[in-house]
């Protein structure tokens, strides 16, 4: 039979223990609160803005009046938006971004609101044709000189 004095002793650590275990999981449970009510939201996606594509001269500094979907070797891309999509875009700064196949930087320009994209459209190039391959233009929006979101991405290719 088990010595009363036995239960007496086991007592206080018991408690201790069955104390320690409630104040660790009411520090998980705060810290989880903490946790739910800081953390971060993820910002709303907005689907794609549409890119229009269109074959730029580089000797006359105009794009062509239709669209295109394909470009031959010599032929200059220049992407722009239509107009409706400029309301459901962001306000603010834009940087239009033209990369090629292997993620360098061909040409790049910092605009004052999407509305400049509609009517200017921003070629690979400026100055001459670029060779055949992939590239990609990508637009994004930009927030105290750093890019925040991606608002459209396209990829080009260049036929030989």
């Amino acid at each position: 039979m088990a010595d009363p004095s036995d239960a007496d002793q086991t007592t206080p650590a018991v408690r201790v223990l069955t104390i320690l275990g409630l104040f660790a999981a009411l520090v998980l449970v705060a810290t989880a609160v903490v946790l739910v009510a800081s953390w971060p939201t993820a910002p709303e996606r907005r689907s794609p803005l549409p890119i229009r594509l269109y074959a730029y001269d580089a000797s006359t500094g105009k794009v062509a009046s239709s669209t295109q979907a394909t470009f031959r070797a010599g032929e200059i891309p220049a992407a722009a938006i239509a107009e409706h999509a400029v309301e459901d875009g962001p306000t603010g700064p834009v940087r239009a971004t033209w990369y090629d196949s292997l993620g360098h930087r061909a040409h790049s320009e910092d605009l004052g609101n999407l509305d400049e994209l509609v009517g200017d459209p921003v070629p690979l190039s400026r100055t001459s044709a670029v060779p055949a391959g992939d590239y990609q233009f990508v637009l994004e929006g930009i927030r105290n000189g750093r890019a925040v979101e991606v608002l459209a991405r396209v990829h080009v290719e260049i036929d030989q």
